[in-house]
């Protein structure tokens, strides 16, 4: 039953009802926080009619709390927020995740964390929305947010408040009326095969280890974290195949760490070309040589692709180690996505299909892999087009005769 206490101000008079009602366990054992709300009392009733109303308001109310479809009306964004981050932690979302929320809510709660769950309007996160896209709001160049950014901080606020309607606080996920900004998406860079003959030709000026480290990005279409957390146990020469089921990445205040992959379809298996496995054995060899002359200095851990004593890299090293090599060659600016990018894109020209395109790249849904190659996908269709046409349409009817 519904638990209700008077509320009176400094002369006595009767100004409003509390109103609470019991929410039980969760299964941890702790005692949830009871669903509360307010009874206000118009100034023209009597006391004893007050009462009637208080008791009939807070039986509808309990009501509406057992059967899902109530509002808490004290809870407010910002704590909640936290609540929820700290609910996925516990349900073991990535370190990275909770470190990119964290970030996140650093920029939403001071703008609506003081606004009740209840209270919270389409409009409110509009307004936020739109002075995230002031300048001022990135940290790093004193800009604004790109569109992409911003609609990171609506996801976060979505899922929060679909955790507060899940758990009765509200009737319905408002960040579902929010208008969002429109994201254009960026047509994916990736090299033409005259200049991966151009990268692969200095690359054999390079010291092996970054020889072989480039050509795996190439060829494996992995991501970097994926490429620097490969150890050799799961590398397969006698299947032609390495399993990428580790990633190292780095976060402030914890520095370079271990992680598995980004989504669950990113733990895969990825064969190799036997070119690419003797470039792997001739590596290996170089390793163990190192290893025998750094001695005690060398931390072996397993991994292909280590600092010179032996423990993982940090990401960053292999974006800055790019950037010099390509003015080293005089070659255009290189980062390591464009290699991933450069082998979907020759196997979408190649005729390969999304699907096991998307499994290579390990997207964790094929419409992911279209959406990202759609242009790419356009122009291998027209070169399909171009084909047919000088197969079939072009030199008068020659073709149709030596089909006959």
């Amino acid at each position: 039953m519904a638990n209700i206490q008077e509320r009176r101000d400094k002369s006595g008079k009767l100004i409003s009802y509390s109103i609470r009602v019991h929410r039980g366990r969760g299964p941890d054992g702790r005692q949830l926080k009871p669903w509360t709300t307010t009874f206000e009392v118009s100034p023209t009733w009597t006391e004893k009619s007050v009462k009637k109303r208080a008791e009939a308001f807070a039986a509808t109310f309990e009501k509406e709390c057992r059967e899902g479809i109530t509002t808490d009306s004290r809870q407010k964004f910002g704590p909640y927020c936290e609540y929820v981050i700290k609910l996925k932690e516990e349900r073991g979302a990535k370190h990275s995740t909770i470190s990119s929320y964290k970030d996140l809510a650093a920029r939403i709660i001071p703008a609506i964390g003081h606004i009740r769950l209840k209270d919270l309007r389409p409009d409110h996160l509009n307004d936020l929305y739109t002075a995230l896209a002031q300048d001022g709001q990135n940290k790093r160049t004193g800009g604004k947010l790109s569109a992409k950014s911003i609609l990171e901080h609506h996801r976060l606020i979505s899922a929060v408040l679909e955790q507060a309607a899940k758990e009765g606080l509200v009737p319905f996920n408002v960040a579902s009326h929010a208008t969002l900004p429109k994201v254009e998406r960026k047509e994916v860079n990736y090299f033409q095969p005259e200049q991966v003959a151009a990268i692969r030709e200095a690359l054999e000026l390079e010291p092996l280890k970054w020889k072989t480290l480039v050509h795996m990005l190439l060829i494996t279409g992995a991501r970097r974290g994926e490429i620097l957390g490969l150890k050799w146990p799961e590398v397969d020469f006698d299947r032609n195949q390495i399993h990428i089921c580790n990633n190292i990445l780095y976060r402030s205040g914890r520095g370079i760490y271990e992680d598995t992959p980004k989504t669950t379809t990113s733990n895969r298996y990825v064969v190799l070309p036997a070119e690419t496995l003797q470039l792997l054995r001739q590596y290996r060899t170089w390793q163990n040589e190192e290893r025998l002359r750094l001695g005690e200095y060398y931390q072996y851990q397993g991994f292909l692709f280590t600092q010179e004593n032996g423990i993982p890299m940090h990401p960053d090293s292999i974006t800055s180690w790019l950037t010099k090599f390509s003015k080293r060659h005089g070659l255009p600016h290189i980062n390591a996505h464009a290699f991933r990018h450069t082998m979907a894109s020759m196997l979408y020209f190649n005729g390969v299909d999304s699907v096991s395109i998307s499994k290579r790249l390990g997207h964790a849904q094929v419409s992911t892999t279209a959406d990202i190659y759609a242009h790419i996908i356009a122009e291998a269709d027209q070169k399909n087009a171009d084909i047919l046409a000088d197969i079939f349409l072009k030199e008068g009817c020659s073709a149709r005769g030596e089909l006959n």
